[in-house]
């Protein structure tokens, strides 16, 4: 039996759409912020019956028709033994950032069963704990959001090193963006080989690429990861924000799925796209801070959208679900998507 999200996707109907939320494993829920205070971050990640037991925690509260599992898109670096420190209110900090060609070599050596071997635990013990009905979602940074922290040493509004080296040596940044792509590509097989039903590439910071690098340079590089998962037969998703003006590259991706911000409506996504994907999104996350009443409202109108497109779609947000988002206001959103039949 094949969870819904996937037969869903292959286009079996099941009169209604799949639905889950990004970051649905995070604050906003009492019982991860207890855990939070027993365990470090990179414990909760690294520790596999500590990263499952979180990874499921939605489940108990929204009956969402996915899981993905609990990590950090800085995990590949981590488990390389580069050091990622995560400081409050700031996000992830590198003291030594990486600026050179040589820095990224040990990317070269990346193998995920030695060197991220608690992925792979977590997501056979994610698997065990699912409903068949669920679908189990791996994930990876992209090459290019995850240089930005390792080249930058922490989340920025400038990109200064980043960008500066694009416009001094653009083919040396490609050059690693390759090399992060290959390690990436092996990150994502395993987790597929250790029971992910899709995976998903998330390009953050896509929004700081010029159109002209990513076409000439960036492009075949993603592709080339997409290309790489096929054979193994799982959905590929690609999310990005705040980033339509890249919208000539992406549509040459090799993804089935589009992840995308509220900027659009979905209509006006699959528009600008020709239809090629199907999409993932995209209410508000702001949404979710409203009344009750509005969040069912937004909701249905998120689903009429939805049933317009020619290719099937999975309800999710813009962007991770925020700390401060009611438990009842979630429920509110995964509730009413799930009850909407079309």
């Amino acid at each position: 039996m094949k969870p819904d999200v996937i037969r869903h996707l292959e286009g079996e109907s099941l009169g209604r759409f799949p639905v889950w939320m990004m970051r649905q494993a995070g604050r906003y829920l009492q019982t991860y912020r207890d855990i939070r205070k027993e365990n470090s971050f990179w414990e909760m990640v690294s520790r596999p019956e500590v990263a499952a037991r979180v990874s499921l925690l939605p489940l108990e509260v929204l009956d969402v028709d996915a899981v993905i599992f609990f990590s950090d898109i800085l995990t590949l670096p981590y488990g390389l033994g580069v050091p990622v420190e995560l400081h409050e209110g700031v996000g992830p900090v590198l003291p030594a950032p990486l600026r050179s060609e040589n820095d990224f070599a040990t990317f070269e050596s990346f193998d995920p069963s030695t060197h991220t071997k608690f992925v792979g635990d977590a997501l056979t013990r994610i698997r065990e704990g699912l409903h068949p009905s669920k679908a189990l979602f791996g994930f990876a940074g992209a090459p290019w959001t995850v240089a930005s922290y390792l080249i930058e040493g922490r989340s920025s509004r400038e990109f200064r090193h980043l960008l500066g080296w694009m416009q001094k040596d653009p083919q040396g940044l490609a050059r690693v963006l390759q090399t992060l792509a290959e390690a990436t590509t092996r990150y994502l097989e395993y987790q597929i080989r250790s029971g992910a039903h899709a995976v998903q590439l998330f390009d953050t910071w896509a929004s700081v690429l010029p159109l002209n690098f990513y076409e000439q340079y960036y492009l075949p590089i993603v592709n080339g990861v997409f290309e790489k998962l096929a054979p193994l037969g799982v959905p590929r998703i690609y999310y990005f924000k705040q980033a339509a003006h890249l919208a000539p590259a992406v549509a040459k991706l090799r993804a089935d799925v589009l992840s995308v911000d509220s900027n659009l409506t979905l209509p006006e996504w699959s528009q600008l796209f020709e239809g090629r994907f199907s999409l993932q999104g995209n209410l508000d996350p702001t949404t979710l801070l409203l009344d009750e009443a509005t969040v069912r409202a937004k909701t249905r109108e998120l689903v009429q959208q939805a049933g317009t497109l020619a290719k099937p779609a999975i309800l999710n947000l813009g962007h991770g679900i925020l700390k401060d988002v009611p438990v009842a206001n979630a429920k509110a959103f995964v509730d009413e998507a799930r009850q909407l039949w079309v």
